[in-house]
């Protein structure tokens, strides 16, 4: 079956096996305050986790599926310009009750527009790269390279959502040259970036 809000295509296994064991059996007020925090990380703000476990404890044990369940909805909802009746109802499909549905209609309705300027925003970043570290070790790290620390925001992990980071060893000559296109990247992005503002005045 497919779904407008998940662009026309087929709803997730996990998704649908969320909404039914977990979102299904929280109650109305409790799944609203907790699409809200999403909404709200979504958009750029942090939230406790210890929120997320209380508001999930009688149904999850911290609440991180259910979190990346809401995060898959409301994003693609968003994305795709699902409007809240048609998104209402196709939730109702897969088996979240009538009264949550309109809980969650709601959470869209009032953060569907800054969940897609966000969306924008980061239009070009599928995982998030927070920052890049050199951790170069005479002890462990081979003499012809240098060992890099990277931190990704958000990686899909096992289909969830979470922070990481990535340890890699790179050769001194594959560095040099992977930091001279990266300039020549950057001098033609700043080079398209000033023909745009010259042509909006």
């Amino acid at each position: 079956m497919k779904f407008r809000f998940c662009g026309e295509g087929d709803c997730p296994d996990w998704v649908l096996a969320e909404i039914i064991s977990t979102l299904s059996n929280l109650s109305v007020s409790n799944l609203e305050e907790l699409a809200e925090l999403v909404a709200k990380r979504i958009s750029g703000h942090e939230f406790e986790e210890s929120k997320i476990r209380a508001l999930t404890s009688s149904v999850s044990n911290d609440g991180k599926t259910a979190v990346a369940c809401l995060h898959f909805m409301l994003v693609n909802a968003a994305r795709y310009s699902c409007s809240e009746a048609v998104f209402g109802e196709e939730i109702q499909q897969l088996g979240l009750p009538k009264d949550h549905a309109a809980a969650m209609c709601r959470v869209l309705e009032k953060h569907s527009v800054s969940i897609r300027e966000k969306l924008q925003t980061k239009a070009f970043k599928i995982n998030e790269l927070q920052s890049v570290r050199n951790v170069t070790s005479q002890d462990s790290t081979p003499s012809d390279c240098f060992t890099l620390e990277l931190k990704i925001s958000q990686e899909l992990v096992d289909g969830l959502p979470q922070d990481t980071t990535h340890t890699l060893n790179i050769e001194r000559a594959q560095l040099k040259a992977l930091l001279e296109e990266m300039k020549v990247a950057r001098d033609l992005m700043e080079k398209y970036e000033n023909k745009e503002a010259e042509e909006k005045e």
